[in-house]
């Protein structure tokens, strides 16, 4: 963490945020993790995703989805996020916007398009 401290992004899966953090709960493990980055972006798996920083935490259920396969849906989601992100989008915005990407990811085989 010292090579990445003070990051504006800090984009982890939950297992990730865990080791990171030393936190078990999502939450938790979010909060502690902002107080070294600007904002933490965290997927949740089927459980959706969790946003926190600037005193903000937004936890998003995810989206109903068609699951094919999972090869890419994080890397989608990242993709997603920083594309709002890097428009202004904070917290559910952002997070809806991985989201999408990653549940179109999840509808088919593979990672590459069709």
């Amino acid at each position: 963490m010292a090579w990445t401290r003070g990051a504006d992004l800090l984009l982890p899966n939950l297992p990730e945020a865990r080791l990171l953090s030393g936190r078990e709960d999502p939450a938790d493990a979010a909060r502690a993790l902002a107080l070294d980055y600007g904002a933490v972006a965290m997927t949740l798996g089927a459980a959706g995703a969790l946003w926190a920083g600037a005193g903000e935490l937004v936890r998003l259920a995810a989206p109903s989805a068609q699951v094919i396969d999972s090869t890419g849906a994080g890397d989608a989601f990242s993709a997603g996020l920083l594309a709002a992100w890097l428009r202004g989008g904070r917290g559910a915005p952002a997070l809806r916007s991985g989201m999408e990407q990653a549940c179109e990811v999840l509808a088919r085989l593979g990672a590459r398009p069709v």
